[in-house]
């Protein structure tokens, strides 16, 4: 139960009651929600007193949380750890810090008038007692309850499929469509479709999405609500790490090392309207091989360190297409310095210094004028990051950048992603899926089609799945036939911290097999069940 003081300013209201409550002064604060019903409610009154001790079970404390004043009752003291909970909410207890605790209930009026009369008889104590002594046999069908929920919607036949929702919410807002926007969160559990959001690396878009549009849904404004603080430290992170990339662009020009701003890094670089929403968790950077080691230095110069021993350093430097990250000497995000846009081996079509030469042009910053990557080089990058579409981030991104192309452009994007021979329906179908959201033309092949569909149904199925489902991706990816994409993927060494140069071994691709199985089968139910 949140309460409020309405004798002074706002901005001093905890200062203000926390001293009075500390004397014989008995502060009064008004009440508003409904966590402490049926026994307290809007438009009692609370007079507040001292708390002795720890207090007791059945004392209504009030205490400060996230800047506001909440009203709840002692269910248990132990070890001077106090639990409260609300009346109405036997299941979700609290611990407040002693800190925190502004004073106890000593009186309630019934209400703010100057006739009211305390209604707090010594009945409503007693049942107050009663009602905190029964806190864990009260929570018991609400548990059951939630328990329940759980395994039914565990079932493949009710499973929710927020990721759907998501996906149209996203493509909406692509496209600038409130209609669709609105149409998108309608009907759908608003709770799962803030979790794919905060996974999938969409908080901060849906947040600014619904408030671009003016969206005033009971979706729209249940979204901004649970995401608003994951989308507001994405923004405060997106303003902080410009300047690192400021720093670092100096620091490599004056060291005479040719580069090229990545993704994130020229987004935020070049300053774009929207680049501070898509905070990235690194700053990828592309050198020529030659320099990669002069590059290091340069930044090592500056404080920047690895914090990958020597043996991790090593497999970076022969099976991945950057080298180790490099961590700077205050917070700030980790450089990756690329000499290409994807692991060797991992596809057929050039993608270091050499080939995306041709397609690199300068952004202006206050850095002076640096090299990224042309718009269609922009969206093969975006398509190469989207591969496996296991974040819809990167394809949000690519729809954007496949909206900025021109015809002639699009045309040399489908040449070039045409040439790709190893993993060919996975990179055409991140490509797909992203034209779609920017209702932009992109003929599909059958195979694209069955993973686009395969994708979908993955990512709602249950997390546990979802990560041991490269079996399924591997056959569907490869167009249902044995390649080596497919053995690549049951590798237990492909999975994220492995060691790239270690054995395979037997028992882990076994164990990966069967998960996988168990993951498609979920998923073909689930597929039968739509």
């Amino acid at each position: 139960m949140v309460v409020e003081e309405r004798a002074v300013d706002a901005t001093r209201t905890l200062e203000v009651v926390r001293l009075l409550a500390g004397s014989s002064a008995a502060p009064r604060v008004a009440m508003r929600g409904s966590s402490m019903m049926p026994l307290l409610h809007e438009p009692m009154v609370l007079a507040l007193g001292p708390l002795r001790g720890d207090g007791c079970v059945g004392d209504i404390v009030v205490f400060e949380r996230d800047g506001q004043l909440v009203a709840h009752r002692i269910t248990r003291v132990r070890g001077g750890v106090i639990q409260t909970c609300g009346d109405a909410v036997p299941w979700s207890p609290e611990y407040p810090q002693a800190s925190s605790i502004v004073g106890k209930v000593v009186a309630v009026m019934a209400h703010d008038g100057p006739d009211a009369v305390r209604i707090d008889m010594p009945s409503f104590w007693r049942r107050g007692l009663y009602t905190a002594r029964l806190r864990g046999l009260r929570a018991v069908p609400f548990r059951v309850r939630s328990l329940g929920l759980r395994m039914v919607r565990a079932l493949p036949w009710f499973r929710p499929r927020p990721y759907v929702a998501l996906v149209q919410a996203m493509s909406a807002a692509v496209r600038s469509d409130r209609a669709a926007f609105e149409r998108a969160l309608r009907g759908g559990d608003w709770g799962a479709i803030a979790s794919a959001a905060r996974r999938h690396g969409c908080s901060a878009t849906l947040v600014e999405t619904a408030t671009r549009l003016g969206s005033t849904t009971s979706a729209a404004q249940y979204l901004r609500r649970s995401l608003q603080p994951v989308g507001r430290s994405v923004v405060l992170r997106g303003i902080a790490v410009r300047a690192q990339v400021i720093a670092v662009a100096s620091c490599l020009g004056a060291a005479g090392i040719p580069f090229a701003l990545l993704k994130g890094a020229a987004r935020l670089y070049h300053d774009e309207p929207d680049a501070v929403l898509h905070a990235s968790s690194d700053l990828d950077i592309l050198v020529p091989a030659a320099d990669l080691e002069g590059a290091s230095q340069a930044l090592r110069d500056q404080g920047y360190y690895e914090r990958a021993d020597e043996r991790r350093q090593r497999n970076y430097r022969e099976h991945h297409h950057h080298a180790a990250p490099l961590f700077p000497p205050t917070p700030g995000c980790a450089i990756e310095l690329h000499v290409a846009l994807a692991p060797p081996g991992n596809l057929s079509i050039p993608l270091d210094w050499q080939a995306l030469q041709p397609h690199m042009t300068e952004a202006d910053g206050p850095a002076g004028a640096v090299r990224v990557l042309d718009n269609v080089a922009t969206a093969l990058h975006y398509a190469v990051h989207s591969i496996g579409l296991y974040r819809l981030r990167d394809s949000v991104l690519l729809a954007r950048a496949l909206r900025a192309l021109s015809k002639a452009d699009l045309e040399a994007l489908r040449v070039i992603i045409k040439q790709e021979r190893y993993d060919a329906i996975r990179l055409d179908a991140a490509v797909a899926l992203a034209a779609r959201m920017a209702g932009t033309a992109w003929p599909v092949s059958g195979p694209v089609e069955e993973y686009l569909r395969w994708s979908i149904r993955r990512e709602d199925v249950p997390l546990y799945f979802a990560q041991r489902s490269q079996l399924a991706e591997g056959w569907y990816g490869s167009g249902r036939r044995m390649t080596p994409l497919l053995l690549r993927l049951v590798d237990p060494r492909s999975q994220i911290g492995a060691d790239p140069g270690g054995k395979p071994t037997l028992v882990a691709a076994a164990g990966r097999i069967m998960a996988g199985t168990c993951a498609y089968l979920y998923a073909l139910a689930m597929r039968a069940a739509a």
